[in-house]
């Protein structure tokens, strides 16, 4: 399962230790006898966390104005600020490269080279002698250019680039000298500029006093919660922008000038001094720079000589920074009694700008001259965009996000889990079970007769991580009572049924992207049986099938199968209604036309129907039988199955005979019992019939491939075993007769049946009187599973006129059961099914236009499971259906209910029309993002879409359905539009 998260992943214990190690260096500033701590470990009000994201968020732009005006947006530069247009903040940089010249470099080796050198002298000692040591030295070719490289902060309104104010810049060359003339950068080098607007800073900035006057509005209905809202939300928009602008500038300076400097800069003899990019990258390591944004509050009561102490405080003139605090009122004093104080606040700020000044100040003393590219003014610019990036940035954001986690904590807390949808499911049963009379019950109901033991069971169960199925609840109600509706098996053959007619609501929860699985499952019990069809309600008394299945067991003298068939179930939502008009809004009128057409169809083709079919009381009526006849032949029951779907057998041949229906019901039942034995000894007679003619063939055409194979052995001088074989009349042994029948078989294309077929064909050479026996004609014969073996051509009594008999008797019924239809009308229905998602969609746009309630539309999987239970000694096996199963045994259900009701001319009394309405309530976020980030109970908004539904399925009004009056009265106060409606 997976759900939307409203807040990116968090290191909540990370956080934490930062702004502990923060809070050490907080106690050396403030008093005291302040103790601030992080305000998940203060007790405070919900107001106070609104108070803490303003003094947060005001530490932050007031922090971020401080490191600004280190760059050079100075109080003089804001002042001149057009405020009525957008601002922008502008970093451009580009790069010139120009040939100089060309020097040879001699650099020296390691090796060295002596030299003797003798010198004749006239004088008293005759000659002397020197030696001379000589370096070699490798003469290098050096090219030299100048690297020219410009950047410039600046600050223009709107659209006026050209009329921009450059508050900060610099050129500075150097020298990249390197070994070839084509290695250089390029001449020109214009890197695409960094745009940072600052109309939402600006705006929260009064630039007359210099203040800073951040604050949201909690009266504005788009504020859910301290962290989200348009303020909130625009101050981190904002924050991540400003961390992206900087480290784009600090990427250009590393990355874009001084690396690949580094790369190209290759001279002969290295410089020791040159800078190096380690030193770039890490030159924020050097210095400490204190962070004021931090979520802190602290326990203390503020009395109210104190309270007007901290008003009459002139805190401008305590402020170092650039932009004051301003002050807060003390309405709400319990809400502002827990967050530091303005003056605690503005100490805090000032250590901010104190390490800011020490660390430029570091970097001045320690960086190179001017005269390189990188210098005190390219260090500051590098150390300010980290730290206005990586850390302040950065910190605001994860304060913000430790606000709403510090939300889900406390609810947490409260609850003792961590909830999940299923969780508030299992509640909202328990609510609805208190609220609503009658309450939703759970979707299982058991297929009986009147005063009988149920046949098996249907229900609708959802699919738990755990394997566990749990029934859904629905609300449900009886219509239409002794009205009777209609199934259509083909375009000729229309069933009628009667019975109980039952409309189920089923209200869906969806959280996020989560989605659950749900199966319709139905289940056979022991010797019993049931048809069940599954399709959409296409009319008010019409249900259009798709799938059909008989569920059964069947039973034999050694096995007994159970049935349990899953069929798993896809769910689709349609847009709500107040999405759909709002789609539809701009559209042409022939397009809204279509799409209302279309929206209308799609609504009335989400009316799910199940039904269900008994099939032994229908069995009874077709056979003529008194009520209850069958509820004790088991064994008659199954013969009947059989002959039905397995034969398709007419009915006539089968059911009671009798001339007066004044007989005893064992001698209805009796009579029922020798029809259904006649047509079954038929059926066994004419295959044994078929397998003594399979049997006879199988072993004359082995015979004649052993005789082949014995003159082929007798030609190739084969051993004497051949000669004996042919006239003696004994057979040849096992094994090489099996080996001679098998060949035999392969050769006229048939398979071994069986194990006594083998030993048939194994058998010694028939006599000759056999031989007259092959010229028989072909035959072919069907078995019980469908498989084709044998069956004669000319055969006088055989399943083939059987078939021809059906054949005839079912087109004589369906001229029948046309023309019957044809002069009866159609029972008027007190409801429509296909009108009630109508009813609903209207409801809903009329009483609940903000609720996410979307109509659901059901359909079955082409893909099934049935667990069949072999017997009773072993384990339920797990059987996939797979679609042309499906289509094999919605084809058997057919046939049976063809049957059953000689082709639609026989109604069928006992059955069940169960129709599904589903509906959804969707929310974008899981349980706990829903509460905590959105600032809504989702049980408030269940609860109004669960008696909006409720009202619509039973036709009656919203407040006839609350039990008790306590309830009635709170709901009239949270939604009166919904009762004062009037049922349906």
């Amino acid at each position: 399962m997976t759900t939307m998260r409203c807040s990116p992943p968090f290191e909540r214990l990370a956080f934490e230790r930062k702004v502990n190690d923060a809070l050490r260096s907080a106690e050396r500033i403030l008093d005291i006898e302040r103790h601030p701590r992080l305000a998940g470990d203060v007790e405070h009000t919900y107001g106070s966390k609104y108070e803490l994201v303003n003094a947060t968020t005001n530490a932050a732009l007031i922090a971020y104005m401080n490191v600004f005006e280190k760059m050079g947006l100075d109080s003089s530069v804001l002042r001149s600020i057009d405020k009525t247009k957008p601002t922008t903040l502008r970093f451009d940089a580009n790069t010139t490269s120009k040939f100089v010249k060309e020097v040879i470099v001699d650099v020296p080796m390691e090796r060295s080279v002596e030299e003797e050198q003798k010198t004749r002298s006239t004088g008293v000692f005759g000659h002397s002698e020197s030696k001379r040591v000589s370096k070699v030295v490798h003469h290098v070719t050096e090219f030299h250019f100048n690297l020219e490289t410009s950047w410039s902060l600046s600050v223009y309104s709107g659209t006026s680039v050209q009329d921009k104010k450059v508050i900060e810049s610099r050129k500075s060359s150097t020298v990249l000298i390197t070994q070839s003339k084509d290695n250089a950068l390029p001449e020109h080098n214009n890197f695409p500029p960094q745009d940072l607007t600052l109309t939402w800073l600006l705006q929260q900035i009064n630039t007359d006093r210099l203040t800073s006057q951040f604050k949201v509005d909690t009266e504005d209905d788009d504020t859910k919660t301290p962290r989200r809202n348009k303020a909130t939300e625009k101050a981190i928009e904002f924050s991540r922008h400003l961390s992206q602008w900087s480290n784009a500038i600090k990427s250009i300076f590393v990355h874009g000038i001084v690396e690949n400097l580094l790369k190209k800069h290759n001279p002969a003899l290295p410089n020791p001094g040159d800078l190096s990019l380690d030193r770039l990258n890490t030159i924020h390591e050097e210095y400490s720079i204190f962070n004021p944004i931090l979520p802190v509050m602290e326990e203390r009561i503020t009395s109210e000589e104190t309270l007007s102490e901290n008003i009459n405080e002139s805190i401008e003139n305590q402020s170092n920074s650039i932009i004051a605090l301003e002050f807060r009122s003390n309405e709400n004093r319990e809400d502002v009694e827990t967050v530091l104080s303005t003056s605690d606040l503005s100490k805090l700020i000032n250590e901010h700008v104190r390490t800011l000044e020490e660390a430029i100040t570091g970097i001045a003393k320690s960086c190179p001259d001017e005269k390189h590219c990188i210098s005190f003014s390219e260090l500051g610019l590098l150390l300010l965009s980290h730290h206005i990036g990586t850390e302040l940035c950065t910190n605001y954001i994860e304060s913000m996000t430790y606000v709403e986690s510090m939300i889900e904590t406390q609810l947490v807390s409260a609850i003792g889990k961590r909830l999940t949808p299923d969780d508030l499911e299992t509640f909202m049963r328990f609510h609805n079970a208190r609220l609503l009379s009658p309450e939703p019950k759970p979707f299982s109901h058991a297929i009986r007769q009147p005063e009988h033991y149920p046949v098996g069971l249907l229900s609708i169960e959802s699919v738990n991580n755990d394997d566990k199925d749990n029934c859904i609840y629905s609300h449900s109600r009886i219509v239409n009572a002794g009205a009777s509706f209609h199934i259509p098996l083909n375009a000729a053959t229309s069933l009628e049924l009667g019975g109980n007619q039952v409309l189920h609501g089923w209200l869906q929860y969806r959280f996020g992207s989560s989605h659950k699985m749900h199966q319709l499952v139905a289940r056979a019990r022991q010797f019993s049986s049931f048809i069940l069809v599954i399709g959409t309600m296409t009319g008010p008394s019409t249900l259009e099938p798709k799938d059909a299945v008989i569920v059964q067991n069947k039973a034999s003298i050694n096995i007994i199968c159970l049935d349990e068939v899953f069929i798993p179930l896809l769910v689709s939502e349609l847009p709500t209604a107040k999405e759909f008009k709002d789609a539809v809004k701009s559209l042409s009128p022939e397009q809204q036309r279509f799409a209302r057409s279309y929206r209308s169809m799609q609504l009335a083709s989400s009316v799910f129907g199940m039904c269900v079919i008994q099939i032994k009381p229908q069995l009874e009526s077709l056979l003529r039988l008194p009520p209850g006849a069958l509820d004790k032949e088991m064994r008659l029951t199954q013969d009947l199955m059989e002959l039905f779907v397995e034969y398709q057998v007419p009915s006539d041949l089968l059911s009671y005979n009798g001339v007066t229906e004044n007989v005893a019901n064992a001698d209805k039942v009796h009579n029922v019992r020798q029809n259904v034995q006649a047509v079954i000894d038929v059926i066994n007679s004419e295959k044994e019939k078929q397998l003594k003619a399979a049997k006879l063939k199988t072993e004359m055409a082995a015979e004649d491939a052993f005789q082949r194979a014995f003159q082929d052995d007798e030609e190739g001088g084969s051993s004497s075993f051949s000669r004996q074989a042919l006239f003696s009349g004994k057979g040849a042994p096992a094994s090489v007769s099996n080996r001679h029948n098998e060949r035999a078989l392969a050769c006229a294309g048939m398979n071994m049946v069986g194990r006594s077929m083998a030993k048939a064909m194994a058998a010694p050479p028939p006599s000759p009187q056999m031989a007259m026996m092959m010229e028989l004609p072909a035959y072919q014969m069907e078995s019980a599973e469908g498989e084709p073996i044998f069956r004669y051509a000319k055969a006088e009594t055989s399943i083939a006129d059987i078939t021809t008999i059906t054949s005839t008797s079912k087109t004589t019924e369906k001229y029948t059961t046309t023309n019957q239809q044809a002069g009866s009308s159609l029972l008027q229905s007190s409801v429509d099914f296909t009108l009630v998602p109508k009813i609903l969609d209207a409801a809903v746009e009329r009483i609940a236009k903000y609720t996410s309630l979307r109509s659901t539309v059901l359909k079955t999987s082409d893909s099934w499971v049935r667990n069949r239970q072999e017997n009773l000694l072993t384990a339920l096996k797990k059987q996939t259906l797979n679609p042309e199963d499906v289509k094999k045994e919605k084809n058997k259900a057919f046939d049976l209910l063809d049957a059953l009701s000689r082709s639609g001319s026989l109604p069928i009394k006992y059955s069940e029309l169960h129709v599904m309405i589903a509906a959804t309530h969707c929310f974008e976020k899981d349980v706990i993002d829903t509460i905590v980030c959105d600032n809504v109970n989702p049980i408030e908004k269940i609860e109004l879409s669960t008696i909006l539904f409720a009202s619509t399925v039973h036709g009656v009004a919203a407040r006839e359905l609350i039990k008790n009056t306590d309830e009635l009265h709170r709901l009239e106060g949270s939604t009166p539009l919904l009762l004062q409606q009037e049922g349906h």
